[in-house]
């Protein structure tokens, strides 16, 4: 099967006319999106081939998302960084070839007419990289491509550990700094996570939030996106275990003046 993307010109009056079109939604007219979508120039079939995937519609989210992120991942593995960061591809998605996950997943938004809310579901509406994280599509795939790890025998280990709970929070506060678009970052704070879970701590929103305001600090003295995830994870293992008085971690020998940060 091809990928379908929305014309320039589809995507703008979706968008702009929204409110002209929002009953068709709210009803989940197929009929109208259909016949809309097959006008002349509305679509543009791309050559990037991909299976149509059978997504998790389990009545808990919790299970869904966390399955989904995967499913996605493993169809589109092959997208470039490029590609994904389309608004017309995934708005295309969410229109057409998974229109049925948009229903799913926007239930309640299409219940109670939460045009704000369907908005920012189906468009970029957030600005370039945070929509990416809140579009109910995109976000799948970037948070299987940011926590996917080929080195592990388990490379959907991170996957699973992010996606545990609160899934659509923890994808707009961890990624919405810009040293979180590098993968290795991204999994050496969840490498750090993982192995504190698996002594026993509870991880909490307040881990993440640390770890982020760290790295952010840090970035501004030394090029983080020049570190391994190994280096990564060494860093915020020392701070963490600093910050939450716990002492240096067993990696600490990181030879950096955490007390000015």
């Amino acid at each position: 099967m091809k990928l379908k993307f929305l014309s320039d010109e589809t995507l703008m009056d979706l968008r702009t006319n929204y409110d002209a079109y929002n009953e068709h939604y709210y009803s989940k007219d197929d009929q109208w999106f259909n016949t809309y979508l097959n006008e002349n120039g509305r679509v543009i079939e791309s050559k990037i081939e991909f299976d149509l995937p059978e997504l998790n519609f389990s009545a808990d989210y919790a299970v869904s998302d966390k399955e989904n992120v995967k499913i996605i991942y493993e169809s589109l593995k092959h997208l470039t960084v490029s590609q994904a960061t389309q608004e017309r591809l995934w708005s295309g998605l969410a229109h057409m070839q998974l229109r049925h996950y948009t229903y799913y997943r926007m239930k309640k938004e299409l219940q109670n007419k939460n045009d704000k809310r369907i908005n920012t579901g189906v468009f970029f509406k957030n600005g370039n990289k945070r929509s990416l994280f809140v579009h109910i599509l995109a976000r799948l795939w970037w948070v299987g491509y940011m926590t996917y790890d080929e080195t592990n025998e388990t490379p959907y280990r991170l996957t699973d550990f992010f996606c545990e709970k609160d899934f659509s929070a923890r994808c707009v506060m961890f990624f919405s700094s810009n040293f979180t678009s590098n993968p290795n970052i991204t999994k050496g704070i969840l490498k750090t996570l993982i192995s504190w879970e698996e002594k026993g701590i509870t991880i909490k929103r307040d881990h993440f939030v640390q770890a982020n305001k760290y790295l952010n600090v840090v970035g501004g003295a030394m090029i983080l996106d020049m570190l391994s995830s190994e280096e990564v994870e060494e860093m915020v293992d020392v701070y963490l275990c600093r910050y939450y008085g716990m002492g240096v971690g067993e990696k600490g020998k990181l030879e950096f003046n955490l007390r000015e940060v």
